[in-house]
């Protein structure tokens, strides 16, 4: 038998990761940084308001602030931690299936 044949009928592990649950841990990553960095972005939000086009020499203080805030919360240890929370989701939907096929 060829290695196509053998891997036919196998699932994946429940760590594994489709590809659209990927890019949803990345954009819970980013929607937890912009929380996490909120005064920081709203300081680079009023600051872009008060100066207008003069945006970028004006505010690089509150932008070097907001960025690496933003950069510390996008680091590989936090979407590790997103990804584990969609695997710990997955599980909990297949106990809850799994207990829904027992009382039937």
């Amino acid at each position: 038998m060829s290695d196509a044949e053998n891997t036919q009928g196998k699932r994946l592990p429940l760590w594994v990761l489709s590809q659209n649950e990927e890019h949803k841990a990345r954009q819970n990553l980013k929607k937890m940084a912009y929380e996490k960095c909120d005064e920081y972005v709203k300081g680079m939000v009023e600051c872009s308001k008060q100066h207008g086009l003069k945006v970028f020499p004006a505010c690089n203080g509150p932008r070097d602030k907001m960025a690496e805030c933003l950069l510390f919360y996008q680091t590989d240890k936090y979407l590790d931690q997103q990804k584990d929370l969609l695997v710990e989701e997955r599980i909990s939907n297949l106990e809850m299936q799994l207990k829904n096929q027992q009382k039937q």
